[in-house]
């Protein structure tokens, strides 16, 4: 009788044709050893290149995708997608996974050897805690390394699905005798195993490969992608996103689903087959540059073209979007960012397998979307819970988050603001036009405060000052780039009354500001700058009234 594979391995075991590809299946059972547990890390030239990095544990080996690879710098925080279980076997693969398989391209043997636990005596309750702190005695990696979740606290042991939060961890370098901030990956790019490079498996005509005199018949999912390529719709224009109307309250209902609010950049994300990537914010502007890890979001989809809507954000160490983070990156490291890499928050598949998607219904798109997700490249699924807004949004307001959306499971994407979208804020919370700012006072540098406002039919009202939220950092930044924009008049329709002397600018610069309410005269009260917005029009920036929930939903 045939064996098969652990359950734990039958995810692998779907993505793979054992005929067509020389990777082991794993339906060897695993043989028990009172030994050290041991490890593999792979370097894989796949749609793109990165290193799988995996543990033994459970008769299997725990699988991680690192785009950049391990470091040996305590400051590095690398990104690194759970994947699925692989075979103990899998250890020793090294060799060519053939065109039309999963996984397609070279792999060689980059690291192994043998590791235990820093913490704790079980690899999978340690997973489901979220926390693996562990101690590497490798050919290459040596030393005291700590995988930590960055997402979700809800999930099993095992990965669930091809991608998304719970699938996203950072492998971090603990501080030890062998940190080494100056050690490049790239200076070791030979295998351990053979000495070979990935150039030297992709020329070596003996390396383990699939291959056949006579031209095997396709399988039925290589005849389905064939079918749908043969009548593809054409790539849509798509100039901006569909938004959602703000409300005054959380609801329950099984109608709707329920997402976080994602505090970063709106962005339209377009993946051609090549695995080109093209960004545009929500206003038009082109983020693909100042972005340039987001060129390996094609790893993170089975198929392509694809074109889907999410949000770009700096995660912290708990998986919370900043803001400010993301921003500072920007001031401070332009496009490179090196330490504060971003990740891109993908809830809506707007095109895929040759379709356009946009009519069809949101439970349908999201669906689609988790189906194609590969686990890698700098992606996360933004999770949505089933008709329960209100624990959700107390859930927002207890880790320090923006609000929540609730969305329609019947709504079709449209790019405007839709009543089948809402979004419930925390705080009060909105973008504010600068047309000015007033001297400093006391020890402070640069300027007191910024003078703010928002357009309706008349022109800019002015809606007050904001003087709090500033380090000397923020201070300094937005000085330097109000200064240029200083001028004699007013853009204000009514020229405000200030404590300070105030200089005026062109309204060209775009504020968030939460605040506790509006004044019965359009005043702010208790305003406090969050951070400037690049990717607003200042022109579209007006107030901002909830509707009452009770006549939506």
């Amino acid at each position: 009788m045939k064996s098969k594979p652990p359950p734990t391995l039958e995810t692998y075991a779907k993505k793979r044709d054992f005929t067509r590809t020389p990777e082991p299946s794993g339906a060897k059972p695993p043989a028990k050893a009172e030994r050290a547990a041991r490890f593999v890390v792979q370097m894989h030239r796949a749609t793109r290149l990165h290193y799988d990095f995996r543990l033994e544990a459970d008769g299997v080996l725990k699988s991680w995708a690192i785009p950049k690879g391990p470091s040996f710098d305590t400051h590095e925080k690398r990104l690194a997608m759970m994947v699925e279980d692989h075979p103990l076997d899998y250890r020793d693969f090294e060799g060519i996974i053939p065109e039309g398989n999963y996984g397609a391209g070279e792999v060689i043997v980059w690291d192994r050897g043998t590791y235990r636990l820093l913490e704790g005596s079980d690899v999978t309750q340690a997973i489901a805690k979220g926390s693996l702190k562990f101690e590497m005695f490798g050919e290459k990696l040596r030393g005291a390394f700590a995988l930590v979740h960055i997402g979700a606290r809800q999930r099993s042991a095992a990965p669930k699905g091809r991608g998304g939060e719970e699938n996203a961890w950072l492998l971090i370098k603990e501080r030890d005798e062998f940190v080494d901030p100056a050690w490049r990956i790239e200076d070791h790019a030979q295998s351990v195993a053979s000495g070979k490079t990935l150039a030297d498996i992709a020329r070596d005509p003996r390396a383990p490969h699939w291959e056949s005199k006579d031209k095997a018949a396709p399988s039925a999912r290589t005849r389905a992608r064939n079918e749908r390529r043969a009548a593809v719709a054409p790539l849509p224009s798509i100039t901006s996103p569909m938004l959602a109307t703000a409300v005054d309250a959380p609801f329950d209902d099984p109608q709707w689903f329920f997402e976080l609010k994602w505090d970063g950049y709106r962005a339209i994300a377009q993946i051609e087959r090549d695995g080109s990537v093209a960004i545009v914010s929500r206003n038009g502007n082109d983020f693909t540059q100042k972005f340039p890890e987001l060129a390996a979001l094609a790893e993170a989809f089975e198929e392509r073209p694809v074109i889907v809507d999410g949000e770009i954000c700096v995660l912290d160490d708990e998986g919370r979007p900043s803001f400010a983070a993301l921003q500072e990156r920007l001031d401070r490291f332009g496009r490179s960012g090196p330490k504060t890499p971003v990740t891109y928050v993908v809830f809506d598949l707007l095109y895929g397998n040759g379709r356009d998607l946009r009519q069809e219904p949101l439970e349908a798109r999201k669906a689609a979307l988790e189906g194609i997700l590969t686990g890698r490249g700098p992606v996360m699924l933004g999770k949505h819970v089933v008709g329960n807004g209100t624990e959700l949004f107390a859930l927002a307001r207890q880790r320090g988050l923006e609000g929540i959306v609730a969305k329609k499971r019947t709504s079709t994407y449209h790019e405007r603001r839709s009543r089948e979208w809402m979004k419930m804020k925390v705080l009060a919370r909105q973008e504010f036009v600068i047309g000015g700012w007033t001297d400093a006072r006391g020890s402070r540098e640069h300027f007191g405060a910024l003078l703010v406002g928002v357009y309706d039919g008349d022109g800019l009202l002015y809606a007050g000052s904001v003087g709090t939220g500033f380090d000397d950092k923020k201070l300094a930044a937005i000085a330097a780039k109000l200064r240029p924009l200083e001028r004699k008049t007013s853009p204000f329709k009514a020229k405000p009354k200030t404590d300070s002397p105030a200089h005026w600018t062109s309204p060209a610069l775009v504020a968030e500001v939460t605040f506790t309410q509006w004044t019965r005269d359009g005043m702010l009260r208790h305003p406090v700058f969050v951070a400037l917005r690049s990717d607003k029009d200042p022109r579209e920036i007006t107030r901002e009234r909830p509707q009452r929930t009770a006549t939506i939903a």
